[in-house]
C-alpha cells in the first residue's frame, strides 16, 4: 500500500469518525455587569433565533471592539463545527480569516484606506486591527459611523476608554454610529 492511500484512508476514516460525533454546541450564560459609566443598548428586541448567529461553520458569540484614536481592535469570540476544525487544522486557516473578515465586515466597500491585520487566530477566537475605522475630528472627538456585521452578534461590546463601554445586543445593522471622546 502506497504512502498516498494510507493517508487517503487516513482521512476520510477520521472525516467519518467526526461526522458520525456530530456537532457539540456548549451553553453560554454570560453575567453582564455595568457600571455607572456604561450604556447598554439593545439593537433588535426579538429573541435570538435559533442559528441567525451563525456565519457558514462559525457560531459567533460575541465581539469586543476596543476604540483607540481611529483604530478599533476587535475580538470576536466563536465556536467552529467540530469536524470543520480537523479540515481547518490539516487545512490551514486562510478560509476562516475570511470568514471572521465577513462576519465583522472590515474592510468596508469603497473605504480603501482601512486596513485589516490578524494579531491572532484559532478555532475559537480572532484578534484583528483595523486601521481607520473611525472618524477623526481632531479635537478629541471621534465618530464610529454605522455599520453592518455579516450576520447577529449576540453581544457586541464598545470598549471606549477605561471606564467607559457601550454593550448592543442581537445586532446585525447599526443604523446610526455614535460619537464618543478619548
Amino acid at each position: 500500500m502506497n504512502f498516498t492511500r494510507l493517508v487517503s484512508l487516513f482521512m476520510i476514516s477520521a472525516f467519518l469518525l467526526l461526522v458520525g460525533t456530530g456537532p457539540v454546541f456548549a451553553a453560554q450564560t454570560p453575567l453582564i455587569t455595568i457600571s455607572e459609566d456604561n450604556q447598554t443598548v439593545t439593537g433588535d428586541t426579538t429573541v435570538l433565533t435559533d442559528g441567525s448567529n451563525r456565519y457558514g461553520y462559525l457560531t459567533i458569540h460575541s465581539m469586543d471592539i476596543v476604540l483607540s484614536g481611529t483604530d478599533a481592535e476587535i475580538t470576536v469570540h466563536y465556536s467552529v463545527t467540530p469536524w470543520i476544525a480537523f479540515l481547518v487544522f490539516l487545512f490551514g486557516k486562510q478560509d476562516l480569516k475570511n470568514r471572521v473578515l465577513s462576519v465583522v465586515g472590515y474592510p468596508e466597500t469603497g473605504k480603501d484606506s482601512q486596513v485589516v491585520t490578524y494579531a491572532y487566530v484559532d478555532n475559537s477566537r480572532a484578534v484583528i486591527t483595523v486601521k481607520n475605522a473611525v472618524i477623526d475630528y481632531g479635537d478629541g472627538s471621534y465618530w464610529y459611523p454605522a455599520h453592518t456585521f455579516g450576520t447577529v452578534i449576540p453581544k457586541l461590546t464598545f470598549i471606549l476608554g477605561p471606564a467607559e463601554s457601550k454593550i448592543y445586543s442581537n445586532i446585525k445593522v447599526m443604523q446610526k454610529g455614535f460619537g464618543y471622546f478619548q
